[in-house]
């Protein structure tokens, strides 16, 4: 028996369109996207103000970290308790109403003063986030064909490195202006927050459900895929054909433990910058800008490579050997004096490699989903993010733990097993290594597991 949804979730379903996005349309939608989904991104308003708020709370480096730790788990849970649903009733009503409470969370930011304070304001984030990253993924996919997708991927990666980078950059230039005051990043990201978070919830617009059901290869056949949409009456597919996929798991599993070292950049950067290598705080969050920067510009070099050869699996293995070779030299930095000019060097670096790992990645996750069933790509990105979450959030728990017993190194020893593993799991996607893969219909679907 089908589940009626939200009355709000149906007023957004009114406004879904029924013809595939070219040109400015296409270019708009996912503008939308990417903007809700740098104000989703809360971590990155977080992480430059850290080495500022810490001592405010009297907070310890392992109080903190199990503070971020756990609510992360709790991003994931929300976003696998939520699953089909941003199949079954679009993805705009969740992304219009997260990135609304968010804003309002980070405006709330400004009223902490204890602990337990910090702590409701971050789980009432990473609430909404576990709702908003499964639908924003699952709106880039559907408006991007196979042809184009990593390059889509790719821009969508600038809300969390967006927000990040973003966020680092306001608190480099302003923290001086207003004498390293931790409130005041919140006043301008809060202001910033609220008014896209209205832009999106009155512009953003769902495909309708008979074309989120096609598989779209180019731009050609975007006409003949609103035509077959007419003619779609199916529902969503069953979810368990996502969670029964090994496949599906190994890829989900291999890219969280690839990217340990990019949520660590995320959540501790500026703070690990500054405590290992003694820089000012405002001088850490400028220097911690430069990854993002470097990271987004990798990201969308590689998605239009990645998409005119079709070859993701290739280009994320490039990505695994780039970022093994560069952590045996990194983790060897420290303890040593690094000028600043240097250090943007060498996190820059880090950035184009992650990048150039991540991006096809999303590609090639979003169509091997597509290849399960075309209706269920909410479903399967809410396991990533269920997989990503959990993964990442017992890592952030634990990596003062690490850190206070073994040092900086020891984390950082961890994440580079963790690019092995993946190295490893990612045979495991569907998809060609070195032959450009051959036209399929946009009818056809593969169903596999």
């Amino acid at each position: 028996m089908a589940v009626e949804a939200p009355r709000m979730a149906r007023w957004f379903s009114r406004r879904d369109i029924d013809t595939y996005p070219r040109g400015w349309v296409q270019v708009g939608l996912l503008v939308l996207v990417i903007i809700a989904n740098i104000v989703a991104n809360y971590e990155g308003e977080l992480a430059p103000v850290a080495p500022l708020l810490l001592p405010y709370l009297k907070l310890t480096l392992l109080g903190y970290g199990l503070i971020v730790g756990l609510t992360t788990v709790v991003s994931g849970i929300v976003s696998l308790l939520v699953g089909a649903r941003f199949d079954r009733y679009g993805r705009t009503f969740f992304v219009a109403v997260g990135t609304f409470v968010t804003s309002i969370a980070v405006f709330s930011m400004i009223l902490v003063h204890t602990t337990l304070d910090f702590i409701i304001v971050r789980l009432v984030m990473a609430i909404i986030l576990g709702l908003v990253l499964p639908a924003t993924t699952g709106l880039v996919r559907d408006f991007t064909p196979r042809v184009g997708r990593a390059l889509g991927f790719g821009l969508w990666t600038f809300g969390p490195v967006g927000a990040n980078f973003l966020a680092a950059g306001v608190a480099g230039a302003t923290l001086p202006l207003f004498h390293d005051a931790w409130q005041s990043q919140f006043v301008i990201m809060g202001s910033f927050c609220f008014v896209i978070s209205l832009v999106v919830a009155f512009l953003i617009r769902d495909l309708s459900p008979g074309l989120r059901a096609q598989i779209v290869h180019d731009q050609e056949e975007a006409q003949l895929a609103a035509l077959r949409a007419r003619e779609v009456k199916e529902t969503v597919a069953n979810p368990r054909m996502v969670y029964g996929s090994g496949r599906i798991w190994a890829l989900a599993v291999g890219i969280v433990l690839f990217l340990l070292v990019y949520y660590f950049t995320t959540a501790f950067g500026p703070l690990y910058l500054s405590s290992a290598f003694k820089y000012p705080a405002a001088e850490a969050a400028s220097i911690a800008s430069y990854f993002w920067l470097a990271n987004l510009g990798s990201l969308i070099l590689v998605g239009l490579v990645s998409d005119w050869l079709q070859l993701r699996k290739l280009f994320s293995f490039i990505g695994v050997i780039g970022v093994f070779v560069f952590m045996f030299f990194w983790i060897r930095l420290i303890g040593h004096p690094v000028p600043p000019s240097t250090m943007i060097l060498y996190t820059s670096l880090q950035g184009v490699l992650l990048g150039i790992g991540f991006g096809p990645w999303m590609a090639l996750y979003s169509e091997n989903l597509e290849d399960i069933h075309p209706t269920l790509q909410g479903t399967g990105w809410a396991l990533w993010s269920f997989v990503q979450y959990v993964l990442a959030g017992i890592g952030g728990a634990i990596t003062f733990l690490v850190v206070t017993a073994a040092g900086w190194a020891a984390w950082l020893d961890i994440c580079w097993i963790g690019v092995v593993i993946y190295g490893i799991l990612i045979f495991f996607g569907r998809g060609p290594w070195f032959h450009r893969p051959a036209r399929q219909p946009g009818t056809e679907r593969n169903i596999v597991s």
